[in-house]
């Protein structure tokens, strides 16, 4: 009955990738993979325009190819060297397994048209991705100096491709070995010694990580050593296009952002939310965050501009429009809680259109920041700020200085105003005062 409710282009989707991987893309015809999806062949044709179009529409489509090697909730159970092991090992058995598939991919990439080589691309992309919140989820990257984990996800997938096709072309012998010690010919004595030097490396990617206490450092993201010093706040007019932007991509985006600009949390924080962290009635609207659950207001108003109310606004919406059963406030595939890697991506889709007043990308720490100042200038001190942001009042300092900025370039602009309604009422015959003399 399952198979029936599959679409068409799904069965031969499924049916390709079976093929594919057991006996390879040269050996297997449309012809197969039609009867094998139950279909008609000029269905195939149809859908797909010819079989690497198929390929490609494998490595975009197959919903195996996706899967997370390891369930993330098991993260934080194990120590982080032998789980990054394990998760290296299991890539690299699936590698095994799409052996086939691997070597077609690569072999048989300048077959490919336009189309295809890009469909290719959104295909690794999108495992490079579920790759890249797995080591985030356990490296605990996201508030750290150093390789995007998109990055860092992107050489790891490089390195075992290459692994892979290196292993299957390099084979041990006993022949003329002494003390019975096989010669071995590929790079690394075996794969256990190929997988310890990159789970060295990928360790050594973080040098204040402590694997001993993996558990604690990354219990408590807010406390880890941030540099703040490079945090810039955004003006109003860009946050207000960001927040209609996001209203545009859909309720979660839409109180996704709203959160981020509105409460100031941080990104490590977001999968942390639950339902239950959103307390609110009509005189207020509290976040719980972090781990310890921090207290910390959702602004009704950002930037001078109202968005709802504590009872309606976009976080409320998103809630009631909801028809999971995910307690996660924010959620990813399959109704997990959403990764600081898909909030970077949903920001980097919000902002891709807002340019900076500097030229620059929109860097998703700006949320932050700007809350913080606007808090300051609201009135709130560094002290009560950092009780509520989860920051050390020594990293609030170059916000503080920020703050300080903004409020005496207010009132740089208020005495302006007010010289200039002073200069309309004096005598016609005051000489103006120019900067150039002095």
């Amino acid at each position: 009955m399952a198979a029936q409710r599959k679409s068409a282009r799904q069965r031969l989707v499924d049916a390709a990738f079976q093929l594919f991987s057991s006996q390879g893309v040269g050996a297997t015809t449309t012809r197969q993979v039609a009867d094998l999806a139950g279909v008609n062949e000029v269905t195939l044709f149809r859908q797909f325009g010819s079989k690497h179009g198929l390929l490609a529409a494998v490595m975009t489509e197959a919903e195996v190819l996706f899967r997370h090697p390891v369930d993330l909730a098991t993260v934080g159970q194990a120590q982080v060297d032998q789980a990054l092991r394990d998760f290296l090992a299991q890539c690299l058995e699936t590698l095994d397994q799409l052996s086939e598939l691997v070597r077609a991919v690569i072999g048989e990439a300048g077959q490919f048209s336009a189309d295809n080589s890009q469909a290719m691309g959104r295909g690794l992309q999108t495992i490079r991705n579920v790759m890249a919140e797995y080591l985030e989820a356990l490296l605990g990257q996201s508030n750290r100096p150093g390789l995007p984990p998109e990055e860092v996800a992107g050489l790891v997938m490089a390195l075992l491709l290459g692994y892979a096709a290196i292993d299957g072309t390099t084979d041990g012998s006993t022949d003329g070995a002494t003390d019975g010690v096989a010669e071995y010919y590929g790079l690394w004595p075996n794969r256990a010694a190929f997988i310890d030097s990159l789970v060295t490396w990928l360790l050594s990617l973080q040098p204040q990580f402590a694997a001993d206490n993996v558990a604690a450092d990354r219990a408590s993201p807010a406390a880890e050593p941030l540099s703040t010093e490079t945090w810039i706040d955004l003006p109003a007019p860009i946050v207000h296009q960001i927040m209609q932007a996001a209203r545009k991509a859909g309720h979660q985006t839409y109180a996704l952002i709203y959160v981020l600009l509105g409460a100031g949390v941080a990104v490590a924080e977001v999968p942390l939310l639950t339902r239950a962290s959103a307390l609110y009635d009509s005189s207020q609207h509290i976040l719980l965050v972090g781990p310890y659950h921090r207290q910390v207001p959702l602004n009704q108003w950002i930037m001078g501009k109202r968005y709802g109310t504590y009872t309606k606004n976009p976080l409320t919406r998103w809630l009631k429009s909801r028809s999971d059963t995910s307690p996660a406030l924010f959620v990813g595939p399959d109704d997990r809680p959403i990764t600081p890697l898909r909030v970077r991506q949903l920001w980097a889709e919000v902002t891709a259109d807002i340019a900076s007043p500097t030229g620059a990308p929109l860097a998703l720490e700006q949320t932050r920041a700007t809350w913080c100042v606007e808090m300051l200038l609201r009135g709130l001190n560094r002290h009560d700020l950092s009780l509520l942001s989860g920051l050390s009042v020594e990293q609030l300092e170059p916000l503080v200085q920020k703050a300080q900025a903004r409020s005496a370039l207010a009132q740089a602009l208020q005495l302006d105003q007010q010289s200039g309604s002073a200069a309309g009422k004096a005598s016609p015959s005051t000489p103006a005062i120019s900067l150039d003399e002095g």
